[in-house]
Formats: structure tokens, C-alpha cells, sequence
């Protein structure tokens, strides 16, 4: 991260669901950040969001530890690793829309905590660079 990267504000992140599928049980749904870039690279499996790299896999686990308090929802589920979304999910039919809403609300937190966090350790590890002589 540069030193414009660490002095912006904090990340205001907005999930987006699209259903692409229904089936007899659930809704296959795939969510993707609308007010910020997101970028996926292959090569390295990562996404970039708001010039933060988050490994695909750190993704999946961000979302599985959120749905493993939702019950309803099939953890095991859970997609990364696309350019058009961030992670894909199977909802139940039968799942409460503000289950859903809190859910999706949970995850983009968890999302930015990520993204904060980040900049704190650099700045903390930036400043002990400075203050410290070997």
C-alpha cells in the first residue's frame, strides 16, 4: 500500500446480489461490490478491492464464517474465484429477507474490517520503521 492508499478514508463498501439460478430449494445468488473497484487476477487468485488484495481463499473465508451463523444456508456452497462477482452463494427459498439483509450487512463489515485493519498494521509497522534505530 502507498502512502495516498493509507491516508483515505475508510472503505464505504455496497454489496450487490444477482440471482443467476433457481432450483427446486434455493436461489444461487452472486455478490459483488457496486461502489468500489473489484478486480480479479487469476495468476494470483486475488481480489483487489479499493487497492486492497484479498486472496480468494481469505474471501471464501470471510463469507463462511458470517453463514456458519445462518443456519439455513449451505456453507459448502460458497464460490470464489470470478471475474464477474465476489462470491457466490445458495440462499433457501424459504429464507427471511432481512435474515438475508443482515447477513449481506455482516459480511461487507467484515469486508471493510479487513480492509482497516490492514491499513493499521502498515501504518503501526511504518511508524516503527521511523521511531526505531538498529
Amino acid at each position: 500500500m502507498t502512502e495516498d492508499e493509507l491516508k483515505k478514508p475508510e472503505t464505504e463498501l455496497k454489496l450487490k446480489a444477482k440471482m443467476t439460478n433457481i432450483d427446486e430449494m434455493n436461489y444461487t445468488l452472486q455478490v459483488f461490490p457496486v461502489n468500489v473497484t473489484c478486480r480479479y487476477s487469476e495468476s494470483e487468485s486475488e481480489y483487489k478491492i479499493s487497492d486492497h488484495a484479498f486472496k480468494s481463499e481469505d474471501v471464501r473465508q470471510i463469507v463462511r464464517n458470517v453463514l456458519f451463523k445462518y443456519k439455513e444456508i449451505l456453507v459448502d456452497s460458497v464460490k470464489v474465484g470470478s471475474k464477474d462477482y465476489l462470491f457466490e452463494i445458495q440462499v433457501p427459498k424459504r429464507m427471511e429477507k432481512e435474515k438475508l439483509k443482515q447477513m449481506f450487512a455482516q459480511i461487507t463489515t467484515e469486508i471493510k474490517n479487513e480492509i482497516s485493519k490492514s491499513r493499521t498494521e502498515l501504518e503501526s509497522f511504518k511508524k516503527f520503521l521511523e521511531d526505531t534505530e538498529f
